[in-house]
């Protein structure tokens, strides 16, 4: 997330507005980085100015040192501390609203750090200040979304009523779909396209549930993925590979023909080394070279079973060559990052990168050098099966 830290002058409340470098005054709702104070003051929310600039004035400032990282019409947001972040970036294809930060699970692994916050109404004034494209989707995340369903739906209708046939996708844990009168009041909304992006860790109820902290969520997510069957759900399913889970992907794969074959998607996934993940790195920590082999085979046997499948976040250089078409430039544009090793490497602009806000990365990342033969491909692999 693009993000800065100043000094707040007169800021009483959390302020969203558009970011701009110059005064239009036929956009409302805006933030004005400006180091004099402007003649048209109607409609602008905020004032960022560099530190020193001293604009006499009631408008809320914000003093920064720097200059800012945003570009025009990028959505921020403005704590009373002086903190700004953007929660909406105009050129940005991964955008999402962040509806809460509140969670019903203890992922070992989870990035988010819970701080109780609930954050649909924030999401609903984000609504009202961007474009909307029903050709790109955009996703919906937490925390997790459903544990205020109500609110959930509010957020969803609204999107529907700005941007009819919009493509939402829906980040849960499913465990609340567990409830199908949940499932019945989403497939009810209009003009949406909705999908779902759910974890399932392993085909070992006990491995799962060890994993997201809490006993019998496997049932529950089970139950919530054939609910949202019922109702002909576009489901994505979510698998972070750790330490406790990695030795059964084939398992999995095969669990997932066996017992779950509606499924549109599988994402397997490489581990973001933050919050949760950072705290408990002794249990989850694995390299990504070291189940190189086990990622092979799950691949290879989603490829047998005709079931689509990409791999997230994980460097080219790390993952078999056989699989490299699987792997996706996933990691959001705001906490991608390279290493100095990959300056040169000739799959750059196609791979993932790392995870910035990791506090470790891999000490087997190198620059690809030479191009691998299409040749070696799972594609060509499997067809000798």
């Amino acid at each position: 997330m693009k993000k800065i830290k100043g000094l707040s002058k007169n800021v009483k409340k959390n302020i969203i507005g558009k970011f701009l470098t110059r005064n239009n005054i036929l956009i409302r709702d805006r933030v004005l980085f400006c180091d004099r104070l402007p003649f048209f003051k109607f409609g602008i929310k905020a004032l960022i100015t560099p530190i020193g600039a001293n604009l006499k004035t009631n408008i809320p400032v914000v003093e920064i040192e720097m200059s800012t990282p945003f570009e025009d019409l990028d959505i921020i947001n403005i704590t009373t501390d002086g903190h700004i972040s953007a929660v909406w970036e105009v050129n940005s294809p991964h955008n999402a609203f962040y509806v809460t930060d509140l969670c019903n699970s203890r992922c070992v692994m989870c990035p988010q750090i819970e701080s109780g916050v609930s954050r649909y109404n924030e999401c609903l004034d984000i609504l009202k200040l961007i474009k909307l494209n029903p050709k790109n989707s955009i996703g919906i995340t937490g925390g997790e979304p459903t544990i205020e369903i109500d609110k959930l739906i509010e957020v969803l209708k609204a999107i529907a009523k700005r941007s009819p046939q919009q493509k939402v996708h829906i980040l849960s844990n499913g465990r609340n779909f567990s409830q199908i009168e949940n499932v019945q009041k989403l497939a009810s909304i209009k003009n949406l396209y909705l999908s779902f992006g759910i974890p399932l860790y392993s085909d070992v109820a006990e491995v799962h549930d060890e994993i997201v902290g809490v006993k019998g969520a496997f049932e529950q997510t089970l139950q919530g993925f054939y609910n949202l069957a019922k109702f002909n759900q576009q489901i994505e399913i979510r698998t972070v590979i750790l330490r406790r889970n990695h030795k059964r992907l084939r398992h999995l794969a095969e669990f997932i023909l066996r017992n779950l074959p509606f499924v549109s998607h599988v994402a397997l996934m490489g581990m973001e080394y933050h919050g949760n993940a950072e705290t408990n790195y002794d249990i989850v920590s694995i390299d990504p070279l070291d189940y190189k082999q086990e990622l092979f085979e799950a691949v290879r046997e989603y490829v047998r079973y005709n079931i689509l499948v990409d791999v997230y976040n994980i460097p080219l250089c790390l993952a078999d060559e056989r699989i490299r078409e699987f792997c996706r430039d996933s990691i959001s544009r705001w906490k991608k990052s390279y290493l100095p090793q990959c300056k040169g490497c000739s799959k750059r602009n196609i791979c993932a990168g790392v995870f910035e806000t990791s506090f470790v990365h891999s000490n087997n990342i190198k620059a690809i050098k030479e191009e691998y033969e299409t040749s070696s491909s799972i594609s060509h692999y499997t067809n000798s099966f």
